[in-house]
């Protein structure tokens, strides 16, 4: 326990040298919680889970919920929240980002409805293939706009 709360303090002096406007320990040394702002309407929190093994799972939860998955060091996390961070800051410049946040919400909602969908009914084959499809085509129609889409500048 005296390691990963050594590990803590780690990874919170370094964030705090980034910028975090707030870090929260939770539990002892085991759970985090840090956010930065960026405007008044606009901050990234995040949710650090500190392991007995001084491993990390990380998630993003907002302005939009994404899981990170794990970390093996407290290096890795710092350079990951880093470059997360620097992208929030960079992406801020695009006159859409705020319609950005509002899709990035309605995909979390989809999520949402998608699994009570799963986990209440019993979905046909037929059904299942057409979400999937869909789904597909979404990722490809993506792809294809972020191909054909200029880098923000700052």
């Amino acid at each position: 326990m005296i390691t990963t709360s050594f590990s803590g303090d780690l990874i919170g002096t370094a964030l705090r040298q980034l910028g975090a406007s707030e870090i929260r320990e939770i539990r002892n040394g085991i759970l985090y919680i840090i956010r930065f702002e960026f405007a008044e309407d606009l901050h990234v929190v995040y949710v650090l889970d500190v392991t007995k093994k001084d491993k990390y799972f990380l998630q993003r939860v907002s302005p939009y919920p994404m899981s990170h998955g794990r970390f093996s060091s407290a290096g890795e996390v710092v350079q990951f929240i880093e470059r997360d961070i620097q992208k929030f800051e960079n992406a801020t410049h695009s006159h859409n980002f705020k319609q950005f946040l509002e899709i990035a919400d309605g995909v979390t909602r989809l999520s949402h409805a998608m699994e009570l969908l799963f986990l209440e009914r019993n979905v046909s084959k037929e059904n299942m293939d057409k979400i999937s499809n869909h789904i597909s085509e979404t990722v490809e129609k993506l792809k294809a706009i972020r191909d054909d889409s200029p880098k923000i500048q700052k």
